[in-house]
């Protein structure tokens, strides 16, 4: 490897200092090239749509739809119906004539109430921008106080997941943050971490590897904060809109376990173990036995790190790389979760020396994502669960050696 580089150094001395001085002002050009492009694309959309709907087909801010309906109907003496998948349909269908079907699900629990209701008075277009606006902003607030580097911060803004992340209109935004102060300040913030895991429930199976992390380090104020926020979050949901949504909630959830056994269900969009097993040809019970397996492993993997390192940035890494594919059911749009992850992962290796090959590992993972959705054809190989796999190696290389492996 060394000749190949002298080599290259000899012979063409600009791609040589391109690719090792320079080449963080060149990751930054094609960063900005990427952000500048898609923006273009994306604006150009909005600014041809009419009523709200892009040339394309969907809707502007994509999922936004159905949090932005949720929230309207928060309140409604009928709002449980929300949960049944034909009802939401023929409500966002009657709402919005002549687009299509509507086929969006409502899958969250009754505490996503409490988080949506205050954008269902403002127009779409400002609730959508106050909503990308608000969870963007505390997510880069999270990052800056992991690595005040501008130059990081731009390449965490000009990711493709972060981009993917706006343009669904979906809260991985919020939700990246929430397991990023969950992981890394658990034992030096515990209040902090603990409301932090309490606030994910809204999404609760980003944060089944939570309680294993906490426990397995001993964080035991982390977890105390955690469950009150649960608990209050649900008592207050309760409060405000009655007992009805949480039998709806789980009626509907044990539909929706049914419906990712179909065929035609997009296993190509998501990052977990689960899709990549579908999208090999896999049965749904042989999938379903991969994820369950992947996820007793990865439990036990991130209860084995945190109990051995006191390290806040592998910690963090690990719950948040692990995160993303504990759960059969995450989206290529939630892998702005593992964000914060490479964040600190590439803060340690510029302030501690890099590791060899891991420079090249984060650009392809870079690329990798930049695929997203990907392929649909089966069988096939998953990019989205690719990428997530990508990250927790890269995560799980550094991590292991500080465990004592």
């Amino acid at each position: 490897m060394n000749a190949v580089l002298t080599l290259i150094e000899r012979r063409y001395p600009l791609f040589y200092d391109l690719g090792t001085k320079r080449l963080r002002l060149v990751l930054a050009f094609f960063a900005a090239l990427y952000l500048g492009v898609a923006g273009v694309m994306w604006a150009e959309l909005i600014v041809t749509s009419q009523d709200l709907f892009t040339r394309a087909g969907p809707i502007i801010g994509g999922d936004f739809i159905v949090f932005q309906h949720a929230a309207e109907r928060a309140g409604d003496p009928d709002m449980a119906a929300l949960y049944e998948m034909k009802s939401l349909k023929a409500e966002l269908e009657a709402r919005y004539p002549g687009h299509g079907e509507m086929n969006f699900g409502w899958m969250y629990p009754p505490t996503m109430f409490l988080l949506v209701a205050p954008f269902g008075d403002a127009p779409y277009l400002a609730a959508y921008g106050a909503w990308i606006g608000a969870f963007g902003a505390i997510l880069l607030i999270v990052l800056y106080r992991l690595w005040a580097d501008r130059f990081a911060m731009f390449f965490a803004v000009s990711a493709p997941p972060f981009f993917q992340a706006v343009i669904t209109g979906q809260n991985g935004l919020l939700t990246a943050a929430l397991l990023a102060l969950a992981g890394g300040f658990a034992e030096k913030r515990p209040v902090v971490a603990g409301v932090a895991a309490g606030l994910l429930t809204v999404k609760p199976q980003l944060g089944v590897l939570v309680p294993f992390a906490f426990a397995a380090a001993g964080c035991w104020r982390a977890i105390f904060w955690a469950g009150a926020t649960a608990l209050a979050l649900a008592a207050l949901s309760v409060a405000a809109f009655g007992p009805d949504n949480w039998r709806a909630f789980i009626d509907g959830l044990l539909a929706h376990g049914g419906r990712m056994t179909n065929p035609g269900f997009p296993f190509e969009k998501l990052v977990t173990p689960y899709s990549f097993a579908a999208m090999l040809g896999a049965p749904a019970r042989v999938a379903g036995g991969v994820q369950a397996a992947a996820t007793l492993m990865l439990a036990a993997y991130v209860a084995f790190i945190w109990r051995r390192t006191k390290d806040a940035d592998l910690r963090l890494a690990t719950l948040s790389t692990a995160a993303l594919m504990a759960t059969p059911y995450a989206f290529y749009y939630e892998f702005v979760i593992a964000l914060p992850a490479i964040f600190v992962i590439a803060r340690r290796a510029v302030e501690t020396g890099w590791l060899k090959g891991e420079k090249l590992s984060l650009i392809g993972l870079w690329l990798l994502t930049l695929q997203a959705p990907g392929d649909d054809v089966v069988p096939s190989l998953s990019v989205c669960a690719l990428s997530a796999f990508a990250a927790f190696a890269i995560v799980a290389r550094r991590a292991l050696p500080a465990g004592g492996v």
